[in-house]
This record gives C-alpha cells, structure tokens and sequence, in this order.
C-alpha cells in the first residue's frame, strides 16, 4: 500500500463523514439522503478505496441517533463489501450505471436489514426510499465521479 492510496482512503473518509454529519438529520433513519454516497463510485476505479468508504462510514455514524453496533459494524462492514461487489461488476462489465446501482442496492439492502433488526418495522418502506435516494446519489454522481477519478484513480 503506498503512501499515496492510504492518504486517498483518509481523503474519502473524511470527505465522507463532513459531507454526511453536515445535513444530517437527513443522512439517518428509514429515509435518508447522504450526499456523501457519491464518493462511493470512485471505489469502481479504486476498490482500495472501499476502505475509506467504510472508515467514514464508522465516523459519520457516530452521530446517528442509532448509534450502536449495527450503525458501527454492520453499516461500515457492509459499505466496504458492497463497494467491493460494485467494483467487482464494473471491472467484470464495465457499466458505471450498473455497477453503481448494485451498490445502491446492497446499501439499501444493509439499511432495510439492520433498521428491522433493531425493531423499526419498516423494511420495505426504508428499502424503497434509501434505494431510490442511493440510485439518484450514485448514478447521478457519476460524471462528477469521473472529473475526480484522475487525481484520485490515475491508472
């Protein structure tokens, strides 16, 4: 791991947390809308930086008010393997709209699974709304992803 990637993970988790505790209350709860989901597409060019996904995942999540180990290890773990399943898409197929949809889904999946887990009987409801905020968030997100992919993802 070079100095460069590690300091490109710290930039994305911090840019993920600043961007999620800055309009929060929308980044928590059955409907949600992070604006620092879009950094997730840069994980198609760099699964490295998965981990800076999930690292900000785990800070920002600090300040939900369901604060726990569902939002401290589930959230993040599943952040980073869903980035590494999008990447794994992309790199398979080379479709950015596909491959970040399939990190929308598998974040809307982890959100719906965790919030009935802690007996806020909204699966459904919360899968369908942070799904529809993740596919805006991530497909939207990516011609602004791919202006910062060459400082970010060179190669």
């Amino acid at each position: 791991m070079t100095t460069r990637r590690v300091v490109l993970i710290a930039m994305v988790a911090a840019l993920y947390v600043v961007l999620t505790i800055g309009i929060a209350p929308l980044s928590f709860g059955p409907v949600q809308f992070r604006v620092s989901e879009v950094l997730k597409v840069l994980v198609l060019f760099d699964p490295f930086l998965a981990l800076g996904i999930g690292i900000g995942t785990l800070l920002a999540n600090l300040a939900s008010p369901f604060v726990g180990p569902w939002e401290l290890v589930w959230m993040p773990l599943t952040d980073m393997l869903g980035g590494l399943l999008a990447w794994w898409t992309y790199k398979a197929l080379r479709k950015l709209a596909l491959s970040s949809a399939v990190y929308a889904i598998t974040t809307a999946l982890s959100v719906a699974v965790m919030l009935w887990a802690m007996g806020i009987d909204l699966f459904w409801f919360s899968l369908l709304t942070v799904g529809v905020s993740e596919l805006v968030i991530l497909v939207g997100g990516i011609p602004l992803m791919r202006q910062a992919k060459p400082w970010v993802c060179p190669n």
